[in-house]
C-alpha cells in the first residue's frame, strides 16, 4: 500500500461501501446534502480491497459503539449488533438482507443469535472473501452468503427478504433516495429496514466540511431529521426513531487511546509517514465526532399491503 493521502487511511476505517453512482456523476443528494464527484462501483470496490489491512483496527466490527448502561459488560459494538437484531425481528428462517455489510461480523451474529438466512452484500472482492471465511469459521456458511452487489441497483426480485439493515453505509450513497427505494422494494409486506448510520447536526465549517471528506470520503451527511424525510420518501413507516448522537461522542472519546494502541503498526504497515497524517486526520474525526456531528438509528416498515 502507498504511504500517502488521508482519504486513503481514513475510508479504511469506515463501513463497506455498498453503492456508488456507477456512472461516475455529480449527484444532487437532497435532504440536508450537497453535490459532490462519486467514485464508480468498481473503484470503490478496489479501493477496499487494497486498503483492507485498515480493518484490522477496529477488530472488523465496522461501526459505532453502542453504550448499554444496562448491560455494562457488553462490548459496545457488540451491543449495536445486538440493537439491530432485535429492530429487525429476526427469527429462524426469516430473509436478512445485509447492505454494505464490511468483513460481515453482524450478518454472521444475527444468523447465530436467530437462526436467520443472511445475506450480505458489498462492492468490496476482498470483504466478501474475509465475509465467508468468518462465516466458515462460526459453523454458520449454511446460513449466511456474501456477494458482490450495487445497494442502489440490488439484483434481487420484489419482495426478496423479511428484513433489510445498513449499517454506517447509507451515508456513503450518492443517490440516498434511489437506495432506500430499492431496499423497499425488496422488502416484503410488513418487512422492517433497521438504519444506523451518521448525521450533521449543525452546519459545518469550511474546515470542519474538509475533515468530514477526508475522514468519511463525503462533502455532507443528511442531518438528523433528513434521515426521517428519506424513509418517509420510501413509503416506509417510521416505527422507531433515535437520536443516537450519544452513542457517537462516547465512542469518538476513545479514538485517542486507539490510536496511541495501534500506531506502531499503523507505521509499520504504511510507514512512519502515513502514519502521523492518519493519526492527524483521525484525530480531526474524532473532534467532528464530538462535536458536531450526530447519529441515528431507526426503523421503517414497509406497508402490509401495496401502494395505491
Amino acid at each position: 500500500m502507498e504511504n500517502g493521502g488521508l482519504e486513503a487511511a481514513s475510508t479504511g476505517l469506515r463501513e463497506g461501501l455498498s453503492s456508488v453512482g456507477r456512472d461516475g456523476l455529480s449527484l444532487d443528494w437532497g435532504a440536508g446534502m450537497t453535490t459532490y464527484e462519486s467514485k464508480t462501483a468498481d473503484e470503490v470496490g478496489e479501493y477496499f480491497d487494497d486498503r483492507s489491512w485498515l480493518f484490522g483496527l477496529s477488530g472488523f466490527n465496522l461501526h459505532i459503539g453502542y453504550f448499554d448502561d444496562e448491560k455494562p459488560d457488553t462490548d459496545p459494538k457488540e451491543r449495536h449488533t445486538e440493537v439491530m437484531i432485535e429492530a429487525a425481528e429476526l427469527g429462524a428462517g426469516s430473509r436478512l438482507l445485509d447492505v454494505g455489510c464490511g468483513f460481515g461480523r453482524p450478518a454472521v451474529a444475527a444468523a447465530k443469535t436467530t437462526g436467520a438466512q443472511v445475506l450480505g452484500i458489498n462492492v468490496s472482492a476482498e470483504q466478501v472473501r474475509q465475509g465467508q471465511k468468518l462465516a466458515e469459521e462460526a459453523g454458520v456458511s449454511e446460513l449466511v452468503s456474501f456477494e458482490q452487489a450495487d445497494g442502489m441497483a440490488l439484483p434481487y426480485p420484489d419482495g426478496s427478504f423479511d428484513a433489510v439493515w445498513a449499517s454506517e453505509a447509507i451515508m456513503y450513497m450518492s443517490d440516498r433516495p434511489k437506495a432506500l427505494r430499492e431496499i423497499e422494494r425488496v422488502l416484503v409486506p410488513g418487512g422492517r429496514f433497521v438504519l444506523s448510520d451518521y448525521a450533521e447536526r449543525e452546519d459545518l465549517s469550511d474546515e470542519q466540511r474538509t475533515a468530514l471528506k477526508e475522514g468519511f470520503t463525503v462533502e455532507a451527511l443528511p442531518t438528523i431529521e433528513g434521515y426521517r424525510g428519506l424513509l418517509l420518501d420510501a413509503g416506509l413507516e417510521i416505527t422507531r426513531f433515535e437520536d443516537a448522537t450519544a452513542h457517537l461522542h462516547r465512542s469518538a472519546a476513545r479514538i485517542p487511546e486507539v490510536l496511541d494502541e495501534k500506531y506502531a503498526y499503523i507505521a509499520e504497515r504504511g510507514g512512519k509517514e502515513f502514519a502521523d497524517e492518519f493519526k492527524e486526520m483521525l484525530s480531526k474525526v474524532g473532534v467532528l465526532e464530538g462535536e458536531v456531528l450526530g447519529y441515528v438509528i431507526a426503523v421503517g416498515r414497509k406497508a402490509a399491503e401495496p401502494r395505491a
